[in-house]
Formats: C-alpha cells, structure tokens, sequence
C-alpha cells in the first residue's frame, strides 16, 4: 500500500470513530417518552391542583362520575374537564430545558411561583406530581418539571390555563327546572236537577 492510501484510510477509519462517538453522545438527549404523565389515565380517581397563591381545586371520581368537593352542586363541563385529560395529563413535551435547580424560578417551575397537579388512584396513592410554570415570553408553550426531579421540560402546547382552580371553570349551574304546566281542563256543569 501506498503512503496516500493509507492517510486516506486513516482519515476515513477517524471520521468513522468521531462520527459514532459523536452519535453516543448525542443519545443520551433522546427522550425516552414524551408524554408528561406515562400512566393509565383510567387510573386516576382523584386530581388536586394548586394555584400559586394556595388555591386548591380537588376533582374525585365516584363510579364514572366526577365531582368537584368545593362546589359539589356544579356540573362539571365536558369541554374543559376533557381537555384537562386530553392537553394536560395526555400531553406531551418535546425537549428539556433545564436540569438546574437554580434555574427553576427563571422557568416559573418553583412551588411557590408555579401551579402544580396530584393524581391519586382509588386507593389514595400518588401516580404523579408535576409542577407546571409559564413564566418568558413563549406563551405557546410552558414548562413542567416532575415534583421530585430537577429536569424542566417545555410543553407542546399551552396547557398552563388547564390549571385553573376556580370551580366556575370546570363547573357549571344545573340548568334550573321548569315549572311544570298543568293544564287546566274545562269543567262542564250539567244540570240534573230540571225537570222535564
């Protein structure tokens, strides 16, 4: 073999080896799942939320129905309590934005500066806690972070007003009932007592 085969080679035999060194590195970015809960939704049984100034909503499902317990008299709106499930407990991130603590107020990701949600199966245990922050200038995404992790994930879409502990926001009045009409039948008076 010739000198300039060799280099060539080489050269090759090198950018073969940075390449797949460069791919090994990179792997470890790849996301393992993008959905922000990974469990079975048909599990969840209750849902607590927590607004940034301490308000709380608690969602409990009884049999197939769910019910509000601070305003058990509202009937909760298909639209909203759908895209709760639909948006934000079957939503999705798509990259990681952070794995530093002392960057989770910049990202609103903070207990104090964030709004956060708790999911419970029938048996009270917690299936997941995540804490979602919508601070910057990006008001088509959020960003969420699992309670007891550091990393903070931005969010496909803007779910963060899914977080809304108002129960006039997933409830509604009943629609109130209407007296019901009695009709009134004509009475018909015959005399009986004429004598013919």
């Amino acid at each position: 073999m010739n000198k300039s085969l060799k280099y060539t080679m080489s050269a090759v035999a090198l950018l073969l080896l940075l390449f797949f060194l460069n791919q090994s590195q990179q792997s470890k970015y790849n996301l393992s799942s993008n959905l922000i809960f990974n469990g079975d939704s048909e599990l969840i049984h209750r849902i607590i939320m927590n607004g940034s100034k301490g308000d709380t909503l608690e969602l409990v499902k009884t049999d197939t129905t769910w019910t509000m317990t601070q305003a058990d008299t509202l009937i909760l709106k298909d639209r909203q309590f759908n895209q709760l499930f639909e948006r934000l407990i079957g939503g999705k991130y798509d990259m990681i934005i952070s794995n530093n603590i002392q960057k989770w107020s910049k990202f609103g990701v903070t207990d104090s500066l964030g709004r956060s949600i708790r999911l419970f199966d029938k048996n009270n245990r917690l299936l997941g806690h995540y804490i979602f922050g919508n601070k910057g200038q990006d008001y088509s995404h959020n960003y969420v972070r699992v309670y007891d992790k550091k990393e903070v994930y931005r969010t496909l879409e803007n779910v963060y007003y899914l977080l809304n502990t108002n129960p006039t926001f997933f409830g509604k009045n009943p629609p109130k009932k209407e007296p019901e009409k009695v009709e009134k039948k004509e009475e018909i008076n015959i005399d009986t007592t004429s004598s013919r």
